[in-house]
């Protein structure tokens, strides 16, 4: 969830917005200090558990999973802007309790946020930490099944929250989820008195993540706009949306697609952990 490039390239189609798009949370600084960061994400972690940020994912997938095949093998999907990966852990574990085969990459362009994660995940072959840039996957093209981004896009621009859609369509080959929050009077009201007595940093960036987020006119733009008419908007309790859909496929369109690949990362002495490699999941760099 944490994404210092902020900017599309000029020229992308972007809708008119009220947005306060120039506020900055203090978990978006590169040098944040750690232990700010730290309280961040935790907070994060109990926002998406108990304020329905999980449930909301798991909403898509558990409808979605009616049309999994046994012969798939292996569902592949790419958590983009991770945050400490609470979101893929609670989607593992609900593989876990309804015998799913779940393959996750988690992504996260900030490398003390990556440490967090490992640090705080419970290690297990299905997940693997990766840095990336969301508005850069380093995956390949269709390289797995879906592909999910929560609490993240309220951090963009207009025009970067278009091109981070468009990545995650690039990369995913059956559907994707976007979960955010709304710009609604109410939520204003409710996060302003869940965080009266919270510490500083998380008072200032979740009220700030109220401000920045978006209106159901300015959410139900974006389909037409990455050419996905098959997305759909969707609202959820406290304020929140998923944007989500699969994508139409043609008759005998249902096998696995190739292996996830990845193109050159952004830092290129990172190399993925080896005890979270999962066998069925090859990432691959490429030079």
């Amino acid at each position: 969830m944490v994404e210092p490039t902020f900017h599309a390239p000029t020229g992308a189609p972007v809708p008119a917005s009220g947005r306060p798009i120039h506020l900055r949370e203090w978990m978006d600084e590169p040098d944040v200090d750690l232990r700010s960061l730290a309280r961040i994400l935790r907070f994060i972690r109990r926002v998406n558990r108990y304020l329905g940020g999980t449930r909301a994912v798991l909403l898509h997938l558990q409808d979605w999973s009616r049309q999994w095949l046994p012969q798939d093998g292996p569902i592949v999907i790419a958590d983009v802007a991770t945050g400490s990966a609470d979101i893929p852990e609670a989607i593992l574990r609900w593989a876990d309790a309804h015998g799913q085969r779940i393959q996750l990459v988690a992504l996260d362009i900030h490398a003390a946020t990556l440490a967090y994660a490992g640090a705080w995940t419970r290690r297990r072959p299905e997940l693997q930490l990766v840095r990336g840039n969301a508005l850069r996957l380093p995956l390949a093209n269709g390289s797995v099944d879906y592909a999910i981004c929560s609490m993240f896009t309220h951090h963009l621009d207009d025009a970067a929250v278009l091109t981070a859609l468009r990545e995650l369509l690039r990369v995913s080959r059956r559907g994707v989820i976007v979960n955010d929050l709304l710009r609604w009077s109410s939520a204003r009201i409710w996060v302003w008195l869940m965080t009266v007595l919270a510490s500083g940093v998380n008072r200032h960036d979740a009220r700030t993540s109220v401000a920045k987020g978006f209106t159901l006119a300015e959410v139900r733009r974006w389909p037409a706009a990455v050419s996905a008419p098959w997305l759909r908007c969707r609202v959820h309790p406290l304020a929140r949306f998923t944007l989500a859909g699969e994508r139409p496929l043609a008759a005998g369109e249902r096998g696995k697609p190739g292996s996830a690949g990845l193109q050159t990362p952004l830092d290129p002495h990172w190399q993925p952990e080896p005890a979270r490699a999962p066998a069925p999941l090859q990432l691959r760099l490429v030079s």
